[in-house]
């Protein structure tokens, strides 16, 4: 079973609950959420839509995400042997002349410049003369030669086959990052529509129910519980669009430990608390920010184009600290920035930042 059913399930099933049956939630519940949409129940099912076709994009592009990288694993392990068996041939090679010369100085073949009048291995090899005198050793190691001279052939076609697979879902990444970009697009222009209560109450909603499955998948030992809201903690990506794609796979055997807030390039970031800020270059993140914050928390934004700020410097809530990219190995992807929370400061663990991007960003 692949990412896209197992994750679309799962959010299937949260949607389900969130817009379908009302749910017991403490604050607001969904029947207050329905009531002042109710005002602009059209402007509703058209974001709706819209955020519907925005996780599909994002759900997809994950899966792509992680075809591109077994391929490129697979592509690296099949280099490796070639290139082994590429310097067992050459080896084999060496030691196969050095056999002919010795026949030769023997005086096992029967043409005196039988060696020195080969043009390449090849004919030295299919040369009677050689063949007729090769015993033991020698006819060993030309059973060897072939053999290598087979498999490195298989490899290299092994290897023609998966760039060629590479190309294609290259050209898919690139189709299905364009879908979710642009129903990013649509699904902010589908929320603006909406009336100011209508998005504070279903924000709030959505909120409550993301930090209950946090604390659900925390308590099964599947994902680090969110925090939720915080208190004057600011959006750090105003306008962008995101789901809750903690725990996803990643490269190298990681897991997704952020949200990941897709956005235009280029377009600002702001300090999501007051604080200190360091900046960085360099790794997976690319340009990167940590914020040390006033209260204690630690949040980290990686893949920006440029920065803002210098390190060291004090910033404010809501103040810009750099602005969105793809830097780091998001290079060539959708922009985005990578927003971490880590409530015990830089070097302590991360949690689940969607129920509190959620609460502060809708």
């Amino acid at each position: 079973m692949n990412l896209r059913t197992v994750v679309g399930g799962i959010l299937l099933i949260v949607f389900a609950a969130t817009f379908g049956a009302a749910q017991p939630a403490a604050g607001v519940t969904k029947s207050q959420v329905d009531e002042a949409c109710a005002s602009s129940a059209g402007q509703y099912e058209e974001y709706q839509r819209a955020y519907d076709a925005f996780v599909e994009a994002s759900l997809a592009y994950e899966e792509v995400l992680q075809e591109q990288e077994a391929l490129r694993a697979k592509r690296e392990r099949v280099a490796s042997i070639a290139q082994r068996r590429e310097a067992d041939m050459e080896a084999t090679e060496g030691e196969i002349q050095r056999l002919a010369v010795e026949l030769y100085m023997q005086g096992g073949a029967g043409q005196p410049g039988l060696v020195l009048m080969a043009d390449s291995l090849d004919q030295l090899l299919t040369g009677s003369e050689f063949l007729t005198a090769a015993t033991g050793d020698a006819v060993e190691t030309l059973d060897d030669l072939v053999a290598l001279r087979a498999d490195l052939e298989r490899f290299q076609g092994e290897l023609a086959q998966l760039d060629a697979e590479l190309r294609q879902v290259e050209a898919e990444r690139l189709t299905i990052m364009q879908q979710q970009q642009e129903a990013a697009q649509a699904e902010r222009a589908a929320w603006e529509k909406l009336s100011a209560r209508c998005k504070q109450l279903r924000a709030q909603y959505e909120a409550q129910l993301a930090a209950e499955r946090a604390r659900r998948a925390a308590r099964s030992g599947s994902a680090a519980s969110g925090v939720g809201a915080i208190s004057g903690f600011v959006c750090p990506f105003p306008g962008s669009s995101f789901i809750d794609s903690w725990g996803f796979p990643r490269s190298g055997g990681r897991t997704h430990k952020g949200t990941d807030m897709m956005g235009p390039y280029g377009a600002p970031l702001v300090a999501a608390s007051s604080g200190t800020v360091w900046v960085g270059n360099g790794g997976l993140g690319g340009r990167t920010i940590w914020l040390i914050a006033d209260n204690g928390y630690a949040y980290y934004y990686a893949h920006l184009s440029d920065w803002a700020v210098s390190s060291g410097q004090r910033v404010s809530a809501g103040q810009v600290v750099g602005y969105n990219g793809d830097s780091g190995n998001a290079r060539g992807g959708a922009p985005h920035l990578h927003f971490e929370i880590h409530p015990g400061g830089r070097g302590a663990p991360a949690v689940n930042p969607y129920p509190t991007l959620v609460a502060a960003c809708r």
